[in-house]
């Protein structure tokens, strides 16, 4: 996560928690540097429901995030996620995700989305 993803985020969200842009209150706190946001994190996840998984234009329902690991701000991650589940007539998908920095797992967790019917004729 790069140093200006985190600055726009603090600006757009208010937050600023120290643990997220002082080396040295980072490391006060036991941590080897700043640490991203949490909701950076939803927010990469949000993109890829929204956008790739399970479909365009789905709708989050529900979605559960379990921290394991700090992500250290200019470290890179990787979002690897699967359907777990669908159930097509209902158009909800169980979508089960896992943030990587290298081999480290930074968090896991899962969404449920429903992806309703394009909308056609009339209706639309």
């Amino acid at each position: 996560m790069t140093p200006s993803r985190m600055e726009a985020f603090r600006s757009l969200s208010g937050d600023d928690n120290p643990i997220h842009f002082d080396p040295d209150y980072a490391r006060l706190r036991g941590f080897a540097g700043p640490i991203v946001y949490g909701g950076l994190l939803v927010a990469e996840i949000s993109r890829l429901l929204g956008t790739m998984m399970p479909g365009h234009g789905c709708v989050w329902q529900s979605l559960t995030l379990r921290f394991r690991k700090p992500l250290f701000v200019g470290h890179a991650a990787r979002l690897e996620a699967s359907v777990k589940h669908e159930t097509p007539h209902l158009g909800i998908t169980l979508v089960t995700f896992v943030i990587r920095s290298g081999e480290a797992r930074i968090a896991e967790g899962e969404a449920m989305a429903l992806l309703p019917p394009p909308r056609t004729g009339a209706a639309a």
